[in-house]
């Protein structure tokens, strides 16, 4: 049985610890840079950062961070120090074979992932959420709770797909775009940009650096 660690002591870690493989994998604790408690679901906060783990490379780590840009920080970080980030998979989610799933993803709850999809590595597809046939969710992507991506559906980079919202067959969604909450998507959404409403309309839309 592997021990691991967890960054980031918030309530998706609720989420990752209820779906987490316990035959495999042993919890024993936090690392977190902002929560001053003690304990966090009945583990141990272990610290503010890496530094405070002796022989790091004996654990497994997963990032239980739901903000895209403070979780793609914390992959890069353990990466470069060839630290072993694992995926977990809630055993009532629907994986189809001929799917992929990259390192340091969440797959929840009766989650559905359809044929000949491919999830980029450190993303979240949340509760019920579905991803169908042929879709392309890249990296550091986020999926919530019942959201909805049609068939080949590409989901750019850093992404957040809010809950309930559908995206609808053959569309992209931007890199680090955000869709918000029950929105119907209908129509390609451009970089960094925040769509809202049925159908959805840009409400904000930030400048993509040089």
């Amino acid at each position: 049985m592997e021990k691991l660690i967890l960054i980031g002591a918030g309530g998706y870690a609720k989420s990752a610890l209820d779906s987490l493989d316990i035959y495999n994998y042993r919890p024993v604790g936090f690392i977190d840079s902002f929560v001053e408690k003690a304990e966090h679901v009945g583990y141990p906060i272990l610290g503010k950062n890496l530094d405070v783990i002796h022989n790091p490379e004996k654990y497994t780590y997963f990032i239980s961070i739901g903000n895209n840009h403070d979780r793609k920080h914390w992959y890069e970080l353990l990466r470069q120090r060839n630290l072993r980030v694992i995926t977990i998979v809630d055993h009532t989610a629907l994986v189809s074979p001929h799917a992929k799933i990259g390192h340091g993803c969440f797959i929840g709850k009766f989650a559905i992932i359809n044929s000949m999809a491919s999830i980029g590595n450190n993303s979240i597809v949340n509760t019920k959420a579905l991803v169908e046939h042929g879709c392309y969710v890249s990296d550091h992507v986020n999926l919530s709770t019942n959201s909805v991506i049609n068939g080949d559906v590409h989901v750019g980079t850093g992404s957040f797909i809010g809950s309930c919202s559908v995206v609808i067959g053959q569309k992209i969604i931007g890199d680090w775009s955000t869709v918000g909450a029950g929105a119907v998507v209908t129509k390609d959404v451009g970089e960094r940009m925040t769509v809202a409403g049925i159908p959805a309309r840009i409400i904000k839309e930030e400048s993509v650096p040089v």
